[in-house]
């Protein structure tokens, strides 16, 4: 397991492989729309599905002060439990690269999106130039700029990532922060790549 934090957002990482403790019972004390997802799943997207849970409840309970975490999945364009988790003064978001869990929580309501890939995630890159019908296709830790970008802004890949607009500030802050333009918001995001679990690329949005 390992943890960074940037401004004041908490992101935690661990291989779902390695955790245990948390079971299909501590997903239903989030609510019955968590253990009605878990239910949906298999193998280790199931296994992933717990680990992330897990990661939650210490990083919520730890914001809150509280032992008890609800949590709900609701997706705000079908009403299914597959939307990104939310809790009660508190912002989330999760992503999942092969063996690896990672989760961003912040106090308050903020805008919020962290993305992860592999280091050697090449097919990924070999699947975005359609994506790109211009040529300017992004290197892997810009495209984890542009994931983090959208699900942060909540409309997903319902953007073109090709109309994901990255602006690299050049206010000598580190680590770098890029101003992420997205079609219909009136503000820019803020996006940054942080030194996260080795072997990975790590960034995270916020607005």
């Amino acid at each position: 397991m390992g943890e960074i934090t940037w401004r004041d957002v908490n992101v935690v990482w661990a291989r779902p492989s390695d955790l245990h403790g948390f079971t299909e019972s501590d997903a239903a004390a989030m609510g019955q729309g968590q253990i009605d997802r878990f239910r949906e799943l298999t193998g280790s997207r199931a296994q992933g599905f717990l680990a992330g849970r897990a990661l939650i409840r210490e990083l919520v309970r730890g914001l809150h002060g509280s032992d008890e975490v609800r949590l709900s999945s609701r997706c705000a364009r079908c009403g299914a439990d597959h939307g990104q988790p939310r809790s009660a003064g508190v912002s989330l978001s999760v992503s999942h690269a092969e063996d690896l869990v990672v989760v961003a929580a912040t106090a308050g309501s903020t805008l919020l999106g962290v993305d992860v890939e592999q280091a050697t995630a090449d097919g990924r890159l070999d699947g975005l130039g359609p994506l790109f019908p211009d040529g300017s296709a992004p290197d892997l830790a810009a495209w984890t700029r542009i994931e983090a970008a959208v699900k942060a802004d909540g409309r997903g890949f319902e953007i073109e990532p090709s109309e994901v607009l990255l602006q690299p500030r050049s206010d000598g802050v580190e680590p770098r922060v890029w101003s992420a333009v997205l079609p219909g918001r009136l503000e820019p995001l803020e996006v940054t790549t942080l030194i996260g679990p080795p072997g990975y690329v790590l960034s995270v949005a916020v607005g």
